[in-house]
């Protein structure tokens, strides 16, 4: 054959191969036997092999790259990842509704809802890149990522781009292509069928097995191997779509953004249903929990979200969640275990936690041998023992918690358990605070508070020192190389290796893990610093809120060098744009408990909190010692915002020309302000767009000032 006639045969070849894998795997309609698609494909990759440079990146046979050598790269994501809001209950979606329509300023509000089903899988963002040419707009396949922190994931593009129903390339449909984004990232979930996993289990040794679809999923998608993950029958389905690019596309409601995706080629579960109230979703609900065992794979709930687009951007996000989805999902499971004894647990905070602990339990596909108690008065209240047999249940489907004690079970000569008034550590009397019921171990040097403390720096959302565990933890500070959180950046090899968990890869791996924590986003480093009451939302409040000292710096940066049996440290300069943290200590010692206060979504309990602690000798000194580690602050995008609104009172109403309310709601709370869903005569302003409803007559009605859109933006603007 020659090449001009391989060409034209290697392109229908290609397309018959996708218009038959699209039957099968996302419109579960298999046109012929999997044998005749195998006769397709190994005729392409015999005609590819006699023309290589007629190969191209989205043919079928390059869905199985090179392995990798090492580790899953951290990639930033194109837009960050948000997490959904559980429901459990009928009275928490009547709550969700009624949060809406608070938000929106209409408590009659009518909603129109998109429902799907919540497959139990693992989260993948997908992004494609635009290519221009031959009168078409073609979308190429780039780079997938796991949802990681949000702001970041693993790169898994390897083992991705082998699931079969997911498009390698696609052409933009004619009456999308008015304004096509550069770049489209779409987000699924990679699942495994029951069937698929019943299999997988069967050819893998008993250790190896996995214990559920997700698990099976999860570890198959982290395959540093591509031929692996291949083998392995994953699917996926796909059900969103940056906002970005679905602005451009012109698409204005979830439903039509899902038949977007389907007419693009992406598998989406065809069970969605567009429901009119909150009475509907419920009845979906209902009928989605009684045929579940009869799917072919795990769901733990429903999704339901609001359809239209602009009353999305309308409600906006919390620092964690959408305010327009929630995940309504299944009751917990329940199973019975025995309590076999009962352990005190010291927190970062001092907080002392009970936690049962149990015989083996499945429960929600994990093996279960802890539970919390939470405090001392819940231990009262089940009346908990060790050897009672206990119902326990996940709460949220992640913490294993002790719901119940079946008492007619219970062994004869069983005692209450006696909550001791000493610190299970270090024997200090423990304190409980008022209006609080946690119990308290208030020494500060204690051994169990440090050892929470230091292993919170190093967490995943605060400093992200990967390596820096439990156990890493535990046996630096046996050693006494480890006091406090500014000792991290002063560990060297000859320190790792004094210890048996570490060889040489591994003690690298955590130096240069420690070096690139030196350049942290603000809101991650307060966040690190364990402030009781201050959370990783209030964290960021403080970072985007106060006004911080930046500067052009001049930093030394450490490469640690292994060289046959020798350690060297490689030293240079580079400049960045931070915050020094002798800065952070300055600004946060300005600030007055009632100034913290004064930060919209700051309470007096994290004011004050934050006031204490950053006055303490101990803590000065840690800031001190983390500034001269060469540690600095990077500041949000955009920078600290002046307080301009701080104390005034601000309620929007109507369509605004060109910001959506909730633009305009975070635009206020940004600068200090708050928002009020109603005019009072504590309201200092009205900002007004078209439509306005009642809202107007009752600024009249207490002479509330009044701004369009124009002004707002020019007060917003000003130095």
């Amino acid at each position: 054959m020659d090449r001009p006639s391989a060409q034209k045969r290697i392109v229908k070849l290609r397309e018959e191969i996708w218009r038959l894998n699209r039957a099968y795997f996302i419109e579960n309609d298999p046109k012929v036997s999997e044998d005749v698609r195998d006769a397709l494909k190994q005729e392409l990759i015999t005609l590819e092999k006699a023309f290589p440079n007629l190969v191209t990146p989205d043919s079928p046979t390059q869905r199985v790259g090179a392995p990798l050598d090492g580790r899953l790269p951290k990639v930033p994501h194109l837009t960050p990842k948000e997490s959904l809001t559980d429901a459990f209950s009928e009275e928490e979606m009547d709550e969700w509704l009624d949060l809406m329509r608070r938000a929106l300023g209409d408590d009659k509000k009518e909603f129109e809802f998109l429902c799907e089903l919540k497959i139990d899988g693992l989260n993948i963002s997908l992004l494609y890149e635009r290519e221009d040419g031959g009168g078409k707009t073609r979308y190429v396949y780039r780079r997938a990522l796991t949802r990681g922190n949000g702001i970041q994931g693993e790169d898994v593009t390897h083992s991705v781009r082998t699931i079969e129903s997911i498009p390698l390339s696609f052409d933009l449909s004619a009456k999308r292509m008015k304004a096509p984004p550069r770049m489209m990232e779409i987000s699924g979930e990679v699942y495994m069928t029951k069937a698929a996993l019943a299999k997988l289990n069967r050819d893998l040794p008993e250790a190896e097995r996995f214990a559920n679809p997700r698990n099976a999923a999860a570890g198959s998608v982290r395959q540093l191997d591509p031929k692996v993950a291949a083998a392995r029958d994953m699917r996926i389905f796909c059900y969103a779509l940056d906002a970005g690019s679905a602005d451009a596309l012109g698409i204005v409601t979830q439903e039509e953004l899902m038949r977007f995706l389907e007419e693009e080629g992406f598998a989406v579960e065809r069970s969605r249903k567009l429901l009119k109230s909150m009475a509907e979703v419920r009845t979906f609900y209902g009928r989605v929990k009684k045929g579940r065992a009869d799917l072919p794979f795990d769901i733990d709930g429903t999704v339901v979200k609001v359809n239209d687009r602009r009353t999305q951007r309308d409600l906006g996000s919390t620092a964690k969640a959408p305010r327009w989805a929630r995940a309504y999902k299944f009751p917990a499971e329940q199973k019975t275990a025995v309590i076999t004894d009962i352990i005190l647990q010291v927190g970062r905070t001092g907080a002392v936690t009970p936690v049962a602990h149990l015989t083996p339990v499945q429960l929600a596909g994990t093996v279960v041998t802890r539970a919390t108690l939470h405090n001392a008065d819940e231990i009262e209240r089940l009346d908990a023992r060790i050897g009672d047999t206990v119902v326990v249940q996940k709460a949220g489907d992640i913490i294993p918690e002790v719901m119940e004690v079946l008492v007619n079970l219970r062994p004869e000569g069983s005692k209450p358990f006696r909550f001791p008034k000493h610190c299970p550590s270090c024997g200090t009397l423990l304190v409980r605070g008022e209006d609080e019921v946690a119990l308290r171990c208030p020494n500060p040097a204690c051994g169990a508070v440090r050892q929470e403390r230091l292993e919170h720096f190093a967490s995943r959302h605060a400093m992200n020192i990967e390596g820096m565990g439990k156990e890493t933890v535990e046996a630096l500070i046996a050693e006494g190389l480890l006091a406090d959180a500014a000792d991290m950046y002063h560990l060297t090899f000859e320190d790792l290796l004094t210890l048996p968990l570490f060889k040489e890869k591994k003690a690298e791996n955590l130096l240069a893990a420690i070096e690139r924590s030196k350049r942290i986003p603000l809101e991650r480093f307060l966040f690190a610093l364990g402030i009781r009451h201050v959370g990783r939302e209030t964290a960021e409040i403080l970072a985007r809120r106060l006004e911080w000292p930046s500067h052009k710096l001049t930093v030394k940066e450490r490469k640690h060098l292994q060289q046959a049996s020798l350690f060297a440290e490689e030293e240079r300069e580079t400049e960045v744009h931070g915050i020094r943290v002798r800065d952070v200590l300055k600004t946060l010692l300005t600030m007055s408990a009632e100034g913290y206060a004064g930060l919209h979504g700051i309470g007096d309990v994290n004011a004050q909190s934050l006031h204490d602690w950053v006055r303490e000798e101990e803590n000065q000194t840690l800031l001190r010692e983390l500034d001269a580690a060469g540690i600095v602050a990077l500041q949000p995008e955009g920078g600290a915002l002046p307080q301009m609104f701080a104390g005034k009172t601000f309620v929007v109403t109507g369509t605004l020309p060109t910001l959506s309310r909730e633009q305009a709601r975070q635009m206020i709370k940004d600068r200090g302000g708050n928002v009020s869903g109603s005019v009072s005569k504590k309201t200092d302003y009205l900002l007004l767009g078209e439509n306005p409803g009642s809202k107007m007559d009752d600024a009249k009605k207490f002479g509330t000032e009044v701004l369009d859109e124009e002004t707002f933006l020019k007060m917003t603007s000003r130095a």
